[in-house]
């Protein structure tokens, strides 16, 4: 696949990421239903910070969030745990709409570049790009049947 391609792949699924998180209430953003871990708001900083954490290392560039999205959102973390206020869903969602174009100008050039570290058993950054698409989009679905499952309450 071609560069330009992935990153309007990137871009077409994070505008719907962030259509679908503008039709969240905010009284739903932080319940955790049934069954989960984390709430709406830490799966869409999840996202966000996911990106950040890897792709910019992976271009020697320094990580574009503030450190309190990394401590509040890596992988394993929950809610429940948080002992700081976390960014609003609107701050999130802006973070979200304008991550693409800083990703995108950091990388372009660079997505057959070998990667320091392998990654999940990756080698370059186009293949974690790709990861990351679709690990955005694994946590869209669950964003998804989140807001479903919040609703019938």
């Amino acid at each position: 696949m071609k560069e330009e391609q992935l990153f309007q792949q990137m871009k077409l699924w994070r505008n719907w990421t962030v259509e679908f998180l503008l039709t969240v209430p905010e009284e739903l953003a932080d319940q955790v239903p049934e069954g989960h871990n984390n709430s709406i708001r830490w799966n869409a900083g999840h996202i966000l910070t996911g990106w950040d954490n890897t792709i910019f290392p992976g271009v020697n560039k320094e990580r574009q969030l503030h450190l309190s999205y990394h401590l509040l959102f890596p992988g394993g973390s929950k809610p429940a745990h948080w002992t700081e206020q976390p960014p609003s869903m609107k701050e999130i969602i802006i973070q979200l709409e304008n991550q693409p174009a800083v990703i995108e100008q950091a990388c372009k050039g660079h997505l057959d570049d070998p990667l320091k570290e392998p990654f999940l058993g990756m080698k370059t950054l186009g293949e974690m790009f790709v990861f990351h698409i679709n690990h955005e989009n694994l946590h869209m679905g669950i964003i998804k049947s989140m807001k479903q499952l919040l609703l019938k309450r």
